[in-house]
């Protein structure tokens, strides 16, 4: 112990203080709640077109709320190109739904336009929102090519699209529904779609290295899913032993109570794996995501972070949604308050390595016009 106290005390006094650098946020609860109130009211009143400005102010709330080394970020989407792409998500959702109903041709063209426009979208919708994200001065960016969008989002658009077509064209044949079965493979899936999206991440012309893949981001969801499933097997025993304490003639009633409680033990395990697989995956991502003469750690704890998300939800219900904008705020600072940013060589060195890219690499026309929003 004396060992360590004598060279711990030899490092400089001020190394961490000048190399490591915690975000954090001034905003509050109560001040969202006005903010979210508005925005509420204005997209009842509008049907929904208020909406796009609405994501605007969100954005901007949070961003400018939320500060690295005495700097705010900052979000300067035009609520329009919002707009222009959430019309257009609502005309891709109509024609999903009921194009079958006109002719099995127009159904298959539309899932056909469908495999091969999403992709694309989903691309173009990240280039849009880091591209609008900025931090003293310096936008974000996003590198990644049409090609690998093709090879990362195909899939999971097919999962999405290709189940009501198959049940629309083969009505009442069980082998339609086992389109289901690539759900099984979402943790390959999540995975890829996160390393895509970490591995050509920009800040300015600065490229993010990224060295893990697929298998290693789908990695949180393996005790997740062992979780799950034994909490089913339990139930099941639990259920078979409950009918056999309470005998024959009251086996129906212990088995239907048995059921039932384990529907509700399944869907608590479920809220408690969605948060765990949150904070392992970010934390597995953003650790690993680093620029040049930059280091990001992301250090969330699974408990405290489940707590907080039992209390948003039980506080969310007996408010009728009223706590939510509350609910918002303590999530986006607990998950704030655990990033830490490191630069080695000095922050204001690391940030004048920066350049601003040039109008080509900064996005291009189809990202503008879209103008959706997709959040990691």
């Amino acid at each position: 112990m004396h060992e360590l106290d004598d060279s711990t005390a030899t490092l400089p006094p001020t190394v961490a203080a000048e190399t490591a650098h915690g975000l954090t946020f001034s905003g509050g609860g109560a001040e969202y709640f006005r903010i979210w109130i508005v925005n509420l009211l204005l997209t009842v009143a509008t049907l929904g077109i208020y909406s796009a400005w609405a994501k605007t102010r969100r954005l901007q709330y949070f961003y400018r709320n939320t500060q690295l080394a005495g700097a705010s970020f900052d979000f300067r989407g035009d609520p329009k190109a919002i707009l222009r792409g959430r019309i257009l998500a609502v005309i891709v959702l109509a024609a999903y739904h009921y194009a079958f109903g006109f002719s099995v041709k127009a159904g298959l063209v539309t899932i056909g336009l469908l495999l091969v426009g999403l992709p694309f979208m989903m691309r173009s919708a990240l280039r849009f929102r880091l591209s609008n994200t900025v931090y003293r001065g310096l936008p974000f960016g996003f590198s990644g090519s049409i090609g690998q969008a093709y090879l990362v989002y195909l899939v999971p658009v097919a999962i999405f699209v290709l189940p009501g077509a198959l049940l629309a064209l083969y009505p009442g044949t069980p082998w339609a529904a086992a389109i289901f079965l690539l759900y099984l493979a979402w943790p390959l899936i999540h995975g890829a779609m996160r390393t895509y999206q970490h591995k050509h991440l920009m800040v300015g012309d600065q490229p993010a290295t990224f060295p893990l893949g697929m298998t290693n981001l789908a990695k949180p969801y393996l005790f997740a899913i062992l979780m799950w499933l034994g909490m089913i097997v339990l139930c099941f025993i639990a259920g078979v032993l409950f009918a056999v304490t309470l005998g024959k003639h009251a086996s129906k009633l212990a088995m239907a109570l048995s059921f039932l409680f384990g529907i509700v033990i399944v869907y608590g395990t479920m809220l408690l794996i969605g948060p765990y697989v949150i904070v392992r995956l970010n934390n597995r991502a953003w650790s690993a995501t680093s620029f040049p003469g930059v280091r990001i750690t992301c250090a969330m704890k699974v408990w405290p972070y489940m707590r907080l998300q039992i209390v948003n939800v039980l506080l969310t219900i007996l408010t009728l949604g009223l706590y939510r904008p509350f609910a918002a705020v303590r999530t986006w600072r607990y998950r704030v308050a655990h990033v830490t940013v490191d630069t080695p060589d000095g922050f204001e060195q690391a940030v004048l390595a920066a350049r601003r890219p040039s109008a080509a690499a900064a996005g291009d026309g189809v990202a503008d016009f879209l103008g959706v929003d997709l959040s990691w």
